[in-house]
Parts: structure tokens; C-alpha cells; sequence
């Protein structure tokens, strides 16, 4: 993870950092060997690779549904020969070579889960972008349209693939961009209830509360989090499973979350 500073990359770290969110009731696992921070350069696929797999091992051992993040449709490839789960797709799966080299095998893997994510650039995230608050999740549903209609011209079912709208800097610099999509992610779950949302200590949030560092970051995505639990978003792709887990448990308590 870019919040991270890169404290995961040998192995022995990234195993104990599994290990520690699956005793805090982690659902999901997610791993990958390549930034997709602004600020990120990209290591060559092998590289990114051997990253990856030096930790499945140990997580396919640990018997814990393991994602990968990847744009790379080569190493997505060799993910799903190695048994993962999931693949999670920052650039939506749009890379020339995605159906060529992973049609087959997901027609083959049939409990493997895709995630779509909308970005107003392919691959890591980038600035100046052309979206502005008015257009951004119009840009998003149709984005996500368009996905689904091609994913599903490969044979894929429609229960297989999840939606994230990318937030921070894969929709912008402009901090707003995030806030118009999560004040109308409703209008994104009416459509797409198989949403996945990722918002913690993204830097909208630092810069809407006067510019936070990362390390202090954790109330306020931890209060959007909950925004989200609220809403019924199935998936939350977080850093801190214990702070989510011990709100959702409380919440329940309370009868505030959706059944």
C-alpha cells in the first residue's frame, strides 16, 4: 500500500500483516507488487510478480480468500493458475491483451470474483483529470456498462464481477470528485448493488480536513467507512479491519445497518 511506505515488501512482514488482519476479521485478503499511488513507478512484471508470490503460498495455506491487485493481464494470468479468488482490475479490464490471455482460464475458474474499478486513467492513478463533480458518476455508470456488457460477451456471469467507482486520484486531484461520488453512491448501488469502495487514507480526505498526513487519517476514514456500512456497500476495501469490524458489530447492536 502507498499509506505504508512500503513496510510489507519482504515477505516475512507482509505474512505477519496477514495474519494480524485475519485474526481481526479480515474477509478477504488482497495483495499486490505494484503501487498505484500518484507518486508510484512501475516495476517491471516480473518484479511486480515475484512480489505476489512469495506471500500466496503462506495464504493458500492459511486458507484465506486471497484478491489480487493487478492491471497486468499476464500477471493476473498466473494468479489464477496459482488458485486465487479474485482479481482486482484498477484499469477495469480494459488492457488490450485481457481477453486473449484470461477469457479461458476464468471460463475454467468459475468461482473467481472480478472487480472492475472505474479510473479516469488506465493502470497507476494520474493527475489532471477531465471529470469535474457534475459528470463524474454519469462517467462512472456508463463506464461500468460498458465493462459489463464486454465482460459478459466473454461468457462471464454477472454474479462473478464487482464494481468499485475508484476514489482520490483515480477520479482526480479535486478532492470533490470523491465527495459528489459518495454522496450519490445510492444512485451507483441502485444500479450496481455489487459495489466495492475503497476510501481509506485516500487523500481527499486529508485534504478536506485541512490536510492531514497519512498516519492521521484513520477517524476520518473510519467515519466514511461507516457511512458505507450504512449504505449496505457489500464490499470495503480497508487497511484497518479492526476499527470497521468493531463499528459494524456495535452498529448491528444498535439496529443500524441494512438486513
Amino acid at each position: 500500500s502507498f499509506s505504508d511506505g512500503g513496510s510489507f515488501l519482504l515477505a516475512e512482514n507482509a505474512k505477519s500483516q496477514a495474519n494480524a488482519l485475519l485474526s481481526e476479521g479480515a474477509d478477504w485478503i488482497e495483495v499486490s507488487g505494484q503501487s498505484s499511488n500518484v507518486k508510484a513507478e512501475l516495476v517491471s512484471e516480473e518484479e511486480e510478480w515475484s512480489r505476489i508470490s512469495e506471500i500466496l503460498p503462506f495464504l493458500q495455506n492459511a486458507n484465506a480468500k486471497t484478491s489480487i491487485d493487478s492491471f497486468r493481464p499476464l500477471v493476473q494470468a498466473k494468479a489464477l493458475d496459482f488458485g486465487v479468488q479474485c482479481l482486482n482490475d484498477i484499469s477495469g479490464f480494459t488492457h488490450s491483451d485481457a481477453k486473449s490471455v484470461l477469457k479461458e482460464r476464468l471460463l475454467a475458474n468459475k468461482n473467481v470474483n472480478l472487480i472492475v474499478m472505474h479510473s479516469h486513467t488506465s493502470g497507476i492513478a494520474k493527475e489532471k483529470s477531465s471529470l469535474d463533480p457534475s459528470n463524474v458518476v454519469p462517467t462512472i455508470l456508463k463506464f461500468f456498462e460498458d465493462i459489463k456488457r464486454e465482460l459478459l460477451s466473454w461468457e462471464i456471469s454477472e454474479d462473478r464481477i464487482y464494481f468499485d467507482p475508484g476514489m482520490g486520484f483515480f477520479l482526480g486531484e479535486d478532492p470533490e470528485l470523491s465527495f459528489a461520488v459518495l454522496r450519490d453512491l445510492k444512485i451507483i448501488l441502485a444500479k450496481f448493488p455489487k459495489l466495492m469502495v475503497s476510501v481509506s487514507r485516500k487523500s481527499f480526505l486529508g485534504n478536506a480536513l485541512g490536510g492531514l498526513k497519512v498516519t492521521d487519517r484513520e477517524f476520518a476514514s473510519l467515519a466514511v467507512e461507516i457511512y458505507l456500512l450504512q449504505l449496505g456497500v457489500p464490499w470495503i476495501r480497508t487497511h484497518n479491519v479492526k476499527k470497521i469490524k468493531q463499528a459494524e458489530m456495535l452498529f448491528k447492536k444498535l439496529n443500524l445497518l441494512p438486513t
